[in-house]
C-alpha cells in the first residue's frame, strides 16, 4: 500500500496511546465540517436546513476510529475490555460531566418546572448512556418541544456508547477472517430494519441503535477493510508476487478514492444545504449519501493539509467540546424566549450570539478538562473521581426533581399536563368503539367529536352535560371531517399527516359515524377542531376519503380547501341531523405564538424572559393575522348553516387589543392554544349558554 504522507508541519506533536497513529488532519477537518453544520442548523441559519446531517458524519467517523483502534489492539494481541472502556470513560466523561454539572446549576433559574422534570430524566439518561431512550419516550403530540431540552444532543453520544458496548465483543468473538463480513451483515441488517420500522415509528427509527447502527457500521467496514489490506501486504512480504499483487490492488483503490475525493467533499458541503432533494425522511437517502461520502474520505490515505486549513483543523480538535457546549446555551435561550415570534431576526441574533459564545467556552473545556483528563484520570483514582462525579450529578438531579412549589403558588406542572379529556386512552389509535373510560357515565346522551381541540373541551362539557353524561370520540390532529383528511406532502411515513396515519384518521372518523348510527340515545353532538391542518395551504393538502377516479383525490389551495371543508361539514351535520342528533360546533379559542402557561410560570417565578407581551396576553392583531383562514372558515360556516350553533370564545376573552389568558388568577391555557382543565371548566358553561340556554344550564349545575 502507498505509505501515509507525513503529518503537516503546522500540527504540533501531541500525546497518543502507545502503538496508535497520531491524529489525521483530514479526519479533524471532517469533524470540523460536521460540527459546523450542526451549529449552523441549531442557529437556524438560512441555507443550513440539513445541518443535522453533521451528526451522521460523526457517526461514520466514530465507527471508523473506534473499530480501527480495537482491530489494531487485536492484531497486536493486547486488547483488553477494561482498558478499552477505561479509555472511553477518560475521553468522554470529564468534559461531559462539566457540561452536565454547569447545566444542572443553571436549570432552576432558566427552565420551568415541567422542563426541569424532563431535564432530570435526560440527565439520568445521559449518565446511564440511555438518553436516546429517554428522548424517544419524551416525544409526542403533547410532550415538551425538543428545542427546550438542554440535553437533547446527548442522544447521539448515548447511541455511540451503546454501539461501543456491542462492538468490542462482536470483534473479539468473531474469527479474524469473518470480521469484515460480520460488520457488513450487521450494517445491512440495520439499514433493512430502518426501512421497515420507519413507517411504523419514525421517532424510534430516529433515536434507537438498531436503526442507526448502519451509520457507525459504515465506518467499521472501512476500518476493517483498511486493516485487511494492511495485513495482507505485511503477511505476504516474503512472497514477492503476492505482495506485489496486494500493493497493486491497494494502489488501484487509492487512485479510485483520489478521483472520488472532490465529489465527496462537494456532497458533504452541498447535501446539508439542500436535503429536500433527497426526501424528508431522516435518517434516509441524504444520510446514506453523506455517510458514503465520509467513508470515501476516511479510506483515502492521510494527506498533507496546507497551513491555511489550520483553523478548520483546530475546530476539529475542539469538535467534541463544541458539540457539548453549544446546545445547552441555545436551549436555555429557547426557554427564555416565550413572547411573540413575529420578529424571527431578533431571535436568530440571540442564537448566533449563543453559538459564538460556545467557541471560547469549548476552547476552555478542551484545554482545561478534555485533554488533561485523559492522562490524569487513570487507575483507581480516576475511577473513583468519575464514579463520584456520576453519583453527585445523579443526586443533584433527584434533589431538583423532588422540589415542590412554594405554598400558595400555582402548580404549573399539574396545570400544564396534557388535557386528554376523560382519559389518555381517549386519544384514539384504533377505530372508535365507545370504550368505557371515554364515557363519563353509562347511557350518556352527549358526545364530543374531534381532535385535541375537542379533548380540551371535555372537563367543561362534563359540567355542562351534567347527569346526561358525555361520550368522548377524539384523535389528535384528526378533525371531525369524515370526507377529508389533512396531508403534509413529502413527510416521511410513520408521522402524523402521512401514511399510515392518514388511513387511521379516515377509519376513525368512519367508525364514529357508524357508532352514532347504532346509538340513538346520543342526543347532542359537539364538533370541534383546531382547523389549521385543514386550511393552511402552505403546509397541507386535503385527501378525499373517496377520491375522484379522474384525479388523485387531493384538494390544494386555500380557497379550494376551505370550500371542500365547508361542504364536508355541511354533509356531516346533515347526516347527524338525519340520525336525530342536535349538532353544535365550538370554534378553537384564541391562541398565541408562544406557550401561554410557560410565560405565566416564568412571570410568577421571575425567571429570565425575552419578548413576552405584558401579562402574557394574546395580541388581537397578531392573532387575527395568524388565524385569518380559520376565522374565514368559521364566519362562512355560521352564514351557510344559519340553524347550526357556532360557538366562539372571543366574546368572553377579547377586547379590541388583547385576549385575556387568566380569570380570577387562574391560568386558562396549558400551552399556546389548548385550555387547561380548570380553564375549560371556567369557560365552557358560559360559551355553551347561548346554545343550551341559561335556564337549562342553571338546572344542570
Amino acid at each position: 500500500m502507498t505509505s501515509p504522507a507525513p503529518l503537516p508541519p503546522h500540527r504540533p506533536p501531541g500525546p497518543h496511546a502507545a502503538g496508535e497513529p497520531p491524529l489525521r488532519d483530514d479526519i479533524q477537518a471532517l469533524r470540523a465540517v460536521a460540527v459546523l453544520w450542526v451549529l449552523l442548523y441549531h442557529a437556524q441559519v438560512p441555507g443550513a436546513s440539513g445541518g443535522y446531517l453533521g451528526v451522521d458524519i460523526f457517526f461514520v467517523i466514530s465507527g471508523y476510529l473506534i473499530t480501527g483502534l480495537i482491530q489494531r489492539a487485536l492484531r497486536r494481541g493486547d486488547f483488553s475490555f477494561r482498558a478499552f472502556y477505561g479509555r472511553r470513560a477518560r475521553r468522554l466523561l470529564p468534559a461531559a460531566y462539566v457540561v452536565l454539572g454547569a447545566t444542572l446549576l443553571l436549570v432552576p433559574w432558566a427552565l420551568n418546572r415541567r422542563e426541569q422534570i424532563d431535564f432530570v430524566g435526560q440527565l439520568l439518561g445521559a449518565l446511564g448512556f440511555a438518553n436516546n431512550l429517554v428522548l424517544w419516550k419524551q416525544t409526542g403530540y403533547f410532550e415538551g418541544a425538543s428545542d427546550l431540552k438542554p440535553l437533547l444532543h446527548f442522544w447521539s453520544l448515548a447511541l455511540e456508547e451503546q454501539y461501543y458496548l456491542v462492538l468490542p465483543a462482536l470483534l473479539v468473538f468473531s474469527p479474524a477472517r469473518l470480521r469484515t463480513a460480520t460488520a457488513i451483515a450487521v450494517t445491512l441488517g440495520s439499514l433493512a430494519l430502518l426501512v421497515w420500522w420507519q413507517p411504523i415509528d419514525a421517532g424510534g427509527a430516529f433515536y434507537l441503535l438498531p436503526t442507526r447502527a448502519w451509520e457507525l457500521g459504515l465506518g467499521s467496514i472501512g476500518a476493517l477493510m483498511t486493516s485487511v489490506s494492511a495485513s495482507m501486504a505485511t503477511a505476504t512480504a516474503t512472497a514477492r508476487s503476492l505482495a506485489d499483487t496486494a500493493d497493486a490492488r491497494a494502489l488501484r483503490c487509492q487512485r479510485v478514492l483520489r478521483t472520488l475525493t472532490l465529489p465527496s467533499w462537494a456532497l458533504l458541503l452541498v447535501v446539508p444545504a439542500a436535503p429536500q432533494f433527497f426526501g424528508t425522511a431522516h435518517p434516509g437517502p441524504a444520510a446514506l449519501v453523506v455517510g458514503l461520502a465520509t467513508l470515501v474520505l476516511l479510506l483515502r490515505e492521510p494527506q498533507r493539509w496546507p497551513r491555511v486549513a489550520a483553523p478548520l483543523i483546530r475546530i476539529g480538535d475542539w469538535s467534541y467540546a463544541l458539540y457539548l457546549v453549544h446546545w445547552p446555551l441555545i436551549a436555555i435561550l429557547h426557554n427564555a424566549w416565550v413572547g411573540l415570534k413575529a420578529d424571527p431576526q431578533a431571535l436568530m441574533a440571540w442564537r448566533i450570539g449563543a453559538v459564538l459564545l460556545s467557541f471560547p467556552l469549548a476552547w476552555l473545556l478542551h484545554r482545561g478538562v478534555e485533554r488533561p483528563a485523559k492522562a490524569a484520570l487513570t487507575g483507581p483514582r480516576g475511577a473513583w473521581i468519575l464514579g463520584s462525579g456520576t453519583a453527585a450529578l445523579a443526586l443533584g438531579g433527584i434533589v431538583l426533581a423532588l422540589h415542590k412549589p412554594a405554598p400558595g403558588a400555582i402548580d404549573f406542572v399539574e396545570l400544564r399536563k396534557p388535557n386528554y379529556g376523560l382519559s389518555a386512552n381517549c386519544d384514539a389509535e384504533e377505530p372508535f368503539d365507545g370504550r368505557e373510560d371515554c364515557r363519563s357515565r353509562p347511557g350518556a346522551r352527549w358526545m364530543v367529536w374531534g381532535d385535541s381541540y375537542a379533548m380540551h373541551l371535555v372537563p367543561g362539557l362534563v359540567r355542562v352535560a351534567s347527569d346526561q353524561g358525555l361520550v368522548q370520540a377524539t384523535k389528535s390532529s384528526c378533525g371531525p371531517f369524515p370526507g377529508l383528511t389533512p396531508v403534509r406532502p413529502g413527510l416521511g411515513r410513520g408521522n402524523s399527516f402521512a401514511s399510515p396515519w392518514i388511513e387511521q384518521c379516515q377509519a376513525f372518523n368512519a367508525s364514529v359515524l357508524r357508532w352514532l348510527a347504532r346509538h340513538p340515545e346520543i342526543e347532542t353532538v359537539v364538533l370541534s377542531s383546531l382547523l389549521t391542518q385543514y386550511l393552511d395551504a402552505s403546509k397541507y393538502e386535503l385527501q378525499r376519503t373517496r377520491g375522484d377516479a379522474s384525479d388523485d383525490g387531493r384538494v390544494r389551495g386555500e380557497r379550494a380547501m376551505r370550500e371542500a371543508l365547508l361542504a364536508d361539514m355541511a354533509e356531516t351535520v346533515k347526516r347527524l341531523k338525519a340520525m336525530g342528533k342536535r349538532v353544535m360546533v365550538v370554534a378553537p379559542p384564541p391562541s398565541a405564538p408562544f406557550d401561554i402557561a410557560g410565560c405565566l410560570e416564568r412571570r410568577q417565578a421571575r425567571r429570565w424572559t425575552i419578548g413576552a407581551t405584558p401579562g402574557c396576553v394574546i395580541d388581537v392583531k397578531d392573532y387575527e393575522q395568524r388565524r385569518a383562514s380559520e376565522h374565514a372558515f368559521i364566519e362562512a360556516l355560521a352564514k351557510a348553516e344559519a340553524r347550526l350553533p357556532v360557538l366562539r370564545f372571543e366574546p368572553l376573552l377579547c377586547d379590541g387589543t388583547s385576549c385575556q389568558v387568566e380569570r380570577d388568577g387562574v391560568p386558562l391555557y396549558r400551552d399556546q392554544g389548548h385550555l387547561s382543565r380548570e380553564g375549560s371548566r371556567l369557560l365552557m358553561p358560559a360559551v355553551m349558554s347561548e346554545a343550551v340556554g341559561e335556564r337549562q344550564l342553571a338546572l344542570r349545575n
